[in-house]
């Protein structure tokens, strides 16, 4: 017994004495990597390897040898997070795809940056803003001219969207367009931010030079999609001189003039572009100073409108007869299914208003419109009512804005009973489409 219990004890002190070890030896490396600051111990420099070595160098000469030839493929965005950000545009640009290089350049200079508002790429971002950034800062200057005309140049491929928020040099657009060919998105806002004590009326808003300048060159775009002139004080003589282009233009399908000064005559000119040929799909006029007369004319225009999927004209002045042929409009209309009316003094406050008559009219008939916000007028209770027997008879509509308008909280529950009822029925009606559709499909994968 006393052997075995001697073996015992010399396996517990050799195994204690093999840890200590281990954990001297784990000290020691520790100390090596890091160093101790207690005992004033430096950690060591290791000899890093011949591939970090190598791509160090690369990228600290690539202003002077820019390319990645004969850099293996595994390495490659090793080296893009290595070269440093200040390198040219025009040699950067065309040589340097990975995003992780563009991340640190737009990180570098701007902030808040996010790549989904720029179709999720880092290198389209940094363009993007580094174009905007020196339009908004334009003086008008030669010299800032051909400066700009360099980067338009440069940034020709990687730019698609752009949102100018000043404009104060009110030079010709044609320099965008003729140096950006794939612009999709354009908005721009004429005039100057945080001016100050140095406000000048004369800088801001569009000129009627302005106006000409880009009117000429919408006829030839063939890839604009979305043009946003809101806050750019646009009377209806600009509104004309816009719509000679738009009338010639066949790829604008969201026209946002918000926010500026548009009445009946700019309303009416712009009517010209809704017609039958129209393909204007989205189209906002909030914020102006359209009344009934503007009103008749859009209306005319919705009647045979083929294109208009969501309108939006709150915050303007149709009051009753404005709102009366809007909705006289939408009877025979196929194709809207978004609209908003609200804040355009419809109603009088006791419900014996035309227009929400006119209103409860068109909603028996129309069955493509989804959408309606009639908020903030003053249609009473009555006019709650009568929106409310209309609903029984609509299986369409899906949300319908009532607030503000001095309708009792009863008659507004009645209301979404009828628009829960909509929405219930269209997704049942949906998931029996779906369930339809595979249906076919799997007999028709079954019979190949």
């Amino acid at each position: 017994r006393r052997p075995r219990e001697s073996a015992a004890c010399l396996r517990v002190s050799a195994g204690g004495n093999m840890a200590t070890k281990s954990q001297q030896a784990y000290g020691l490396i520790h100390t090596a990597r890091f160093g101790n600051h207690a005992a004033n111990i430096e950690p060591l420099e290791f000899v890093r390897p011949l591939s970090e070595i190598c791509l160090r160098s690369a990228a600290m000469h690539f202003r002077n040898r820019p390319t990645f030839a004969g850099v293996p493929e595994r390495y490659k965005e090793h080296l893009a997070a290595l070269i440093p950000t200040d390198i040219p545009l025009s040699v950067s640009g065309p040589l340097i795809d990975n995003e992780v290089y563009w991340k640190r350049c737009a990180s570098d200079l701007f902030q808040n940056c996010l790549p989904a508002d720029h179709g999720h790429s880092w290198k389209q971002l940094f363009f993007e803003k580094t174009v905007e950034e020196a339009l908004e800062n334009f003086d008008g200057s030669d010299q800032a001219h051909t400066a700009l005309v360099k980067l338009l140049r440069t940034s020709q491929d990687y730019v698609y969207k752009l949102k100018i928020r000043q404009f104060a040099a009110h030079a010709d657009v044609a320099l965008l367009f003729d140096n950006l060919p794939n612009l999709y998105a354009f908005s721009i806002t004429y005039g100057s931010r945080n001016v100050g004590m140095k406000y000048e009326r004369s800088i801001f808003g569009m000129k009627l030079a302005d106006a000409e300048f880009l009117s000429q060159q919408l006829p030839r775009s063939e890839t604009l999609t979305t043009l946003v002139l809101n806050e750019n004080i646009l009377d209806d003589e600009k509104v004309r001189r816009l719509v000679v282009g738009l009338r010639d233009n066949m790829t604008i399908t969201s026209l946002d003039l918000s926010h500026n000064k548009i009445s009946d005559r700019g309303s009416r000119a712009l009517c010209k572009c809704l017609g039958k040929d129209s393909v204007i799909s989205t189209l906002s006029l909030c914020d102006n100073h359209i009344h009934s007369e503007g009103g008749k004319f859009l209306g005319r225009a919705l009647q045979s409108n083929l294109a208009l999927v969501d309108l939006n004209i709150r915050l303007n002045r149709l009051g009753e007869k404005g709102g009366c042929y809007i909705f006289e409009g939408l009877k025979s209309n196929g194709a809207l299914s978004r609209i908003n009316v609200s804040g355009n003094g419809l109603g009088d406050g006791s419900g014996q208003g035309e227009a929400v008559r006119v209103m409860a009219a068109m909603l028996r008939v129309n069955r493509v419109l989804t959408h309606v916000d009639i908020s903030s007028n003053s249609l009473g209770e009555e006019g709650g009512v009568v929106l409310r027997d209309a609903l029984e008879e609509n299986d369409q509509v899906k949300t319908l804005d009532v607030r503000v308008n001095k309708i009792p909280p009863e008659i507004c529950a009645g209301i979404r009973e009828f628009l829960w009822r909509n929405e219930e029925s269209q997704r049942t009606v949906k998931v029996a489409r779906d369930r339809r559709a595979r249906t076919t499909r799997t007999a028709v994968a079954d019979e190949k």
